[in-house]
């Protein structure tokens, strides 16, 4: 195996050599692609009729993985991962086709979205453990941290491919297509998950203190809080792009949607080429953690100090932010095989919870202190993160 994956090129992808993981990747594309399409066609149905509500739709599909996460890794671990994901995404279809059915007879009002909404929620809170837990089992051992990076580039593809395909079938179509879509795209996953060959997923039999068991199991062991509480201090003082962004372009540049859009698309580009050198780089380590959350702050910090270079700024911050959350992920995916639906899910609800934080934070921040203070604090806390983890022995 080593001579398989001993240049960069093959260790970025050394887990397409896997049967598994093709088929895998063959199922989440278009699903990813779709959903984003949904994305856009949801935002559209609610900003028309009620601008306001768009908050309280996009909490309650976020909510339940804050609330539910850990008890949702609990279930990745007593059950066969496959099926459970597999169960999950035909969860998901069948939200998707609520959506397409309300938007097609001119039912899909606030109530109901609302009910959809906080139904996608709980179902993708199954959804994120099982899928987390579920990627390591599709590639040899030494290929699982290429196979979180190259799922992250997936992922980065499917939205950018999803944004463009809402952009246009919303328009021509109409809203009910988009949701109509993603119900088949999810069926088309189901499908391929069905076919793939792996072995069982580890089951753990049901206990009580599962959830806090798995919880100490990640405080307790350094090889995995580390690289939760580096992403907790990140992500919570730097991943507000949604707000700090179009507040920055706005003020300090003057510039519209259009040059908000090329902004995030700057931020984006830099994660896309993140993804890449991380599967490249193969097994993570402490250094590739502390040179990416420098690569955060210097991008953060290029932005605030330096608003007129803030697109070469964001895509610099895009590619620290990809490849540290990847190799966190890679981390985490190295824990017990019987807790791994539990770390997963407090990936999830870590990441989730300080991005619920981020926004409000930016915005008081860009509110009391100018649109730069964001990236200023982002940069602070990213280097002082950076710098601690190198001093620690």
């Amino acid at each position: 195996m080593a001579s398989a994956i001993d240049s960069p090129v093959r260790t970025a992808f050394a887990p397409l050599r896997s049967r598994a993981f093709r088929r895998y990747a063959v199922g989440q594309l278009p699903s990813i692609t779709c959903s984003w399409a949904q994305v856009v066609a949801l935002s559209a149905v609610v900003v028309a009729l009620d601008p306001v509500a768009l908050a309280w739709v996009v909490a309650l599909q976020f909510v339940p993985t804050l609330v539910l996460g850990p008890w949702c890794g609990a279930l990745a671990d007593r059950f066969d991962r496959r099926t459970l994901l597999m169960a999950a995404e035909a969860g998901l279809g069948l939200v998707a086709a609520g959506y397409a059915v309300a938007a097609a007879t001119d039912r899909l009002t606030l109530p109901v979205i609302g009910v959809l909404a906080a139904a996608w929620g709980i179902v993708n809170a199954v959804d994120t453990p099982a899928r987390r837990a579920l990627t390591p089992q599709l590639v040899p051992p030494v290929a699982a941290p290429a196979a979180a990076a190259l799922s992250g580039t997936l992922m980065l593809l499917g939205m950018t491919l999803g944004a463009a395909l809402g952009g246009l079938l919303v328009p021509a179509f109409g809203a009910a297509i988009a949701f109509g879509v993603n119900a088949l795209s999810f069926l088309l996953d189901v499908v391929v998950l069905a076919t793939l060959r792996i072995g069982k997923s580890p089951r753990t039999p049901r206990a009580p203190r599962q959830v806090r068991d798995g919880l100490a199991h990640v405080w307790r062991t350094p090889a995995l809080r580390v690289p939760v509480i580096v992403l907790a201090a990140v992500a919570t003082t730097t991943f507000s792009y949604q707000v700090s962004v179009p507040t920055i372009v706005q003020e300090q540049l003057g510039g519209g949607p259009g040059a908000i859009g090329a902004a995030l698309t700057a931020f984006t580009a830099g994660s896309l080429a993140g993804t890449i050198l991380a599967a490249a780089r193969g097994r993570p380590s402490r250094r590739t953690t502390v040179v990416a959350t420098a690569v955060v702050a210097a991008g953060q910090l290029l932005v605030g100090v330096r608003p007129d270079l803030a697109f070469a700024g964001l895509a610099v911050a895009g590619l620290g932010w990809s490849v540290l959350l990847i190799t966190v992920v890679a981390q985490l995916q190295q824990a017990r095989p019987d807790m791994l639906g539990r770390v997963m899910s407090v990936f999830a609800v870590v990441l989730l919870g300080a991005t619920v934080v981020s926004g409000p934070l930016a915005g008081w921040l860009a509110a009391v202190a100018g649109a730069t203070a964001p990236f200023l604090l982002g940069a602070a806390a990213a280097a002082l993160t950076a710098g601690s983890l190198a001093g620690r022995r």
